[in-house]
């Protein structure tokens, strides 16, 4: 069935003495129909679920955009309503500066009067406007056809990694991931819905700012969720969140069976990295992964081939750089400075792009202190990695709206040897498929740029530095800063006018030509400089 948000059975409530009479009740629903309409806008069509206390899931038209919308409701009449309603309309209001595309959009959020069920009253309803998604969830996937073989597990988890910690950038945590909240389009796309909202919804709001505690506890429940896709068993002594349905996994006396112990054929390195997420006792040599873009990149690093299929090339993609690509790189680029060979390209695979062109080009640009060398400008550089700056890959021209997601930190980790790689296309023009593709950095605020600096895996390539105060559907709802045609493997991009923007889009619309005939891009760093 289509729905961003499946029916969750919740525990029942531990037993305990009987409320007192000054007990806040929760309020009845209010008197909701299909064709009812909310805010003068959305038009109720269908329930898609009714979930365990007061909240309802509906499937609505939003009639001003024409558009299908998820509408989740609240009572929030009385003491107890508004006690209730009040965490999860401030949730929703975090999650609706969400954007990214492994995240559903929030769109709205409020409350108002309704007529009441069974009397003649009126009473307050919260509701909150998400993004409509098509497609079932990994709950009832894994209820119809089974567990995944390891190499798609690893590919959803990931993706739904990465959309986590892009909430976690933002300062947003989500507090219920579980598999009903991970949505699986038709076309195999990981969609992460109900970040803060769901946990409120379940009156178990989040603190306003995101701590340490939130971000393992979303770690943990992520690998949970890997746990789940490799065996439709759900870890019940890891983790709280609800099991939709699936039965709970064997338990042991140090905790619950690895994944090898519930399912043949799991690959033993990703077995133990399951058990490292969810329980680091019982690895105690290893560093805990408590953060879902530690998580990520241990996946990258997890080789899922089975013994069986050992002996044969994988069909996973890496979207990565390799261990061992990252290890030999500054070993090869020695010998090459070392020799003085002017050109050392070695061709490393779709995803990894190609090495430096020439030794030492790129090495301005992650120098401690900035050097006119490579056009790098002088001034306060912008640190990316850090809070509330994010940066995702921006690919709206595409099916699933991504390429090579899981890569982006390698193009600002302040290492030349990992890079961010566009895919492999048929021509420098993206095989007419699509009008470009680029690297959306979200400040956080407005910021005024006196240069960007770009280090990439060779010269050839047409970029563009775009400007917006939001984030726009494409790269046409940006304005253009300034561009480069066939830039070096450095390209300096200078604003004329330091006008501060929030986002700052490095959007490519030419690739060079690789050593295997493929066009494609790597990117080692990017350099943000504020003006003034």
């Amino acid at each position: 069935m289509t729905t961003p948000s499946p029916p969750v059975p919740e525990p029942p409530p531990a037993p305990g003495p009987p409320a007192t009479p000054a007990t806040p009740r929760m309020p009845a629903r209010p008197a909701l129909d299909p064709g009812d309409l909310l805010a003068s806008r959305y038009r109720l069509t269908e329930v898609v679920s009714a979930e365990t206390g007061p909240a309802l899931l509906w499937r609505a038209t939003d009639e001003v955009l024409a558009r299908p919308v998820a509408v989740k409701v609240l009572p929030a009449n009385g003491r107890a309503g508004h006690a209730a309603a009040t965490p999860f309309l401030d949730a929703a209001g975090r999650a609706s500066a969400l954007a990214h595309p492994g995240l559903v959009r929030v769109y709205d959020a409020a409350r108002e009067e309704r007529p009441a069920l069974r009397s003649n009253r009126m009473v307050d309803v919260a509701y909150v406007i998400s993004e409509w998604v098509d497609g079932r969830s990994a709950a009832e996937v894994l209820q119809a056809d089974g567990p995944y073989e390891p190499a798609e597990a690893v590919r959803m988890v990931q993706q739904a990694a990465e959309a986590l910690a892009a909430a976690h950038a933002r300062g947003v945590g989500h507090g219920r991931v579980h598999l009903g909240n991970l949505l699986v389009s038709p076309g195999g796309r990981v969609r992460l819905t109900d970040a803060a909202v769901a946990a409120a919804a379940h009156r178990r709001p989040l603190p306003a700012e995101l701590t340490e505690k939130v971000q393992a506890a979303d770690t943990r429940d992520l690998g949970a969720v890997l746990y789940a896709l490799l065996t439709a068993r759900w870890p019940a002594a890891s983790t709280d969140q609800p099991s939709c349905g699936l039965a709970d996994a064997p338990r042991a006396a140090a905790g619950v069976y690895a994944p090898r112990q519930v399912r043949a054929g799991v690959p033993r390195n990703l077995d133990s990295l399951v058990v490292r997420v969810l329980d680091p006792g019982r690895q105690p040599g290893l560093p805990p992964i408590t953060t879902p873009l530690a998580l990520a990149t241990a996946l990258d690093e997890v080789d899922v081939r089975t013994p069986e299929t050992a002996r044969v090339a994988p069909t996973r993609r890496t979207r990565s750089t390799p261990s061992w690509v990252r290890r030999a790189l500054p070993k090869l680029a020695a010998v090459a400075f070392l020799t003085a060979v002017g050109v050392t390209c070695y061709q490393l695979g779709q995803n990894v792009g190609e090495l430096p062109r020439r030794p030492g080009a790129l090495d301005a640009l992650v120098a401690s202190t900035p050097s006119p060398e490579g056009g790098v400008t002088s001034g306060t550089r912008v640190d990316l990695r850090k809070a509330p700056v994010a940066v995702r890959d921006y690919d709206p021209g595409s099916r699933d709206g991504q390429e090579q997601s899981s890569s982006v930190p390698n193009a600002y980790d302040g290492d030349l040897s990992t890079l961010w790689s566009t895919d492999g296309y048929n021509s420098a023009t993206f095989g007419n498929l699509k009008p470009g593709v680029g690297l959306l950095v979200d400040l956080g605020s407005p910021v005024a740029l006196s240069a960007v600096q770009v280090g990439m895996s060779s010269g050839g390539a047409d970029v563009e530095l775009r400007a917006a105060n939001a984030p726009g559907e494409g790269a046409d709802d940006f304005t253009v800063v300034t561009r480069v045609r066939g830039a070096k493997q450095v390209a300096s991009l200078k604003p004329n006018a330091p006008t501060p923007s929030r986002y700052w889009l490095v959007w490519f619309t030419k690739l060079p030509k690789a050593d295997d005939g493929k066009y494609r891009l790597g990117v080692a760093e990017l350099v943000f400089t504020r003006a003034g």
